[in-house]
């Protein structure tokens, strides 16, 4: 399994994107960057995506994707995500007012985009790999998401405060041989992370050691005016092997 780092920030500045990993160069996790980083090939060759929650540093790039392979042979790809979140990206963004239904064009039989709803809990084969969702607890209805390809699995936390049942699902699995975590905010902030539901470096300490497994913990959703902050007090939290993720950065499992 090879996850390429597209974008793996919670904002944007110059040299920060928003969150999109690129598993095996056709299917992604979250789509805050594409369109920007991948060539027109590139983005042709996708086939899936799997939107965590409907928040737009997740799924923004879905619309430009979407228009830009409109037309191509074989252009489209699947969506998949909890039924509710896919139920907003089509209520509040693929609604003719903010973005053309790619859902119903080029017409209603062969769509650039064709939504798979998935309860929590559930799997599903995508490309080869068993994808289970879990719900986590954030603003919005969202999904943390193990990916399994038979021989490694690696869990996703997507954007999330402290949680229980995906790391317990996430730890009964004996391949388990990454965990990518989100943490946001600095301790400073840690109001305003428990406010908008995201992680500190202590809590993320704390949610990496409900793994009970000895496997490399990879920090995402770093929010960019707090980098420094971050990576500093991750450096000083004992007991997980953490790294912070690189844009570009290509993790094989």
């Amino acid at each position: 399994m090879n996850i390429r780092v597209l974008g793996c920030h919670g904002g944007e500045l110059p040299n920060y994107r928003a969150t999109s990993f690129l598993i095996n160069g056709r299917t992604l996790i979250d789509a805050g960057a594409v369109t920007s980083v991948l060539t027109l090939k590139e983005q042709l060759r996708i086939e899936h995506v799997i939107l965590t929650h409907a928040h737009a540093d997740h799924c923004r790039d879905t619309l430009f994707l979407a228009d830009n392979i409109i037309g191509a042979a074989g252009g489209g790809f699947r969506m998949y995500g909890l039924s509710v979140v896919l139920q907003d990206v089509k209520k509040y963004l693929l609604n003719w007012h903010i973005w053309p239904d790619f859902t119903e064009i080029p017409d209603k039989e062969r769509p650039v985009i064709t939504m798979h709803g998935i309860e929590s809990e559930q799997t599903v084969e995508i490309d080869g790999l068993r994808v289970t969702f879990c719900a986590v607890d954030h603003t919005v209805p969202t999904a943390g998401v193990i990916i399994d390809d038979g021989r490694n699995s690696v869990v996703f936390s997507s954007d999330t405060a402290p949680t229980e049942r995906l790391w317990e699902l996430a730890s009964s699995r004996d391949n388990l041989k990454a965990a990518f975590v989100e943490c946001s905010y600095p301790e400073e902030k840690k109001d305003l992370a428990a406010l908008s539901k995201h992680l500190t470096p202590s809590l993320a300490r704390h949610e990496a050691a409900k793994l009970h497994r000895d496997v490399p913990v990879y920090i995402y959703h770093v929010k960019p005016q707090f980098y420094t902050q971050i990576a500093r007090q991750l450096r000083r939290e004992k007991g997980m092997r953490a790294e912070v993720i690189r844009l570009g950065q290509v993790v094989r499992l």
